[in-house]
């Protein structure tokens, strides 16, 4: 059995501190804290709204997730990478085909893209979608939570929607 050598240090009896900060400052929403719309949560019906509203071109969808892995994904591994792309190819295929896609993967579809464009700077989005952060952002927000109430997020027992709804919360 091995013993655990000594400290030669003595044990620091001062607690850390933040400096210059109210509990208010470190402990509440940053910056770029996004507040759910104050109806998600307590709508009587889903939201009607329309997929197609809201949903980026492909080539957008596609830049979109290649920033949410980049960025999202490896601090919070929510999602199956290899599942989720041969669902994401079978979406396409749906919306192609005049099929509207399940509500569960369109929350979650707008719940990754809604992260990347959160995790982008504000001069790569307008570089990239000649549209301002905030209004990229509200957009993709309002979808999410219309395809979560579409999905019934809060009664379901379908996988993709719970990671939807984890994906949104974490953001």
């Amino acid at each position: 059995m091995r013993e655990v050598p000594e400290s030669t240090s003595p044990p620091s009896t001062i607690p850390p501190r933040i400096p210059n900060a109210s509990p208010q400052e470190y402990l509440g929403p940053g910056e770029d804290y996004i507040a759910p719309s104050s109806s998600f949560f307590y709508t009587p019906t889903p939201i009607k709204t329309s997929l197609m509203h809201h949903l980026p071109s492909k080539p957008v969808a596609d830049k979109l997730l290649g920033q949410y892995w980049e960025a999202a994904h490896y601090i919070a591994r929510i999602l199956h990478r290899p599942s989720f792309e041969r669902q994401y190819s079978r979406f396409w295929d749906q919306l192609s085909s005049g099929i509207e896609p399940p509500t569960s993967f369109q929350a979650l579809l707008l719940a990754t893209i809604l992260t990347a464009a959160i995790s982008m700077s504000d001069e790569d989005v307008m570089r990239s979608f000649s549209i301002s952060k905030p209004e990229l952002i509200n957009n993709f927000r309002q979808g999410t939570e219309a395809a979560l109430s579409k999905a019934h997020f809060l009664r379901t027992t379908k996988l993709e929607t719970l990671q939807a709804f984890v994906v949104y919360l974490v953001r």
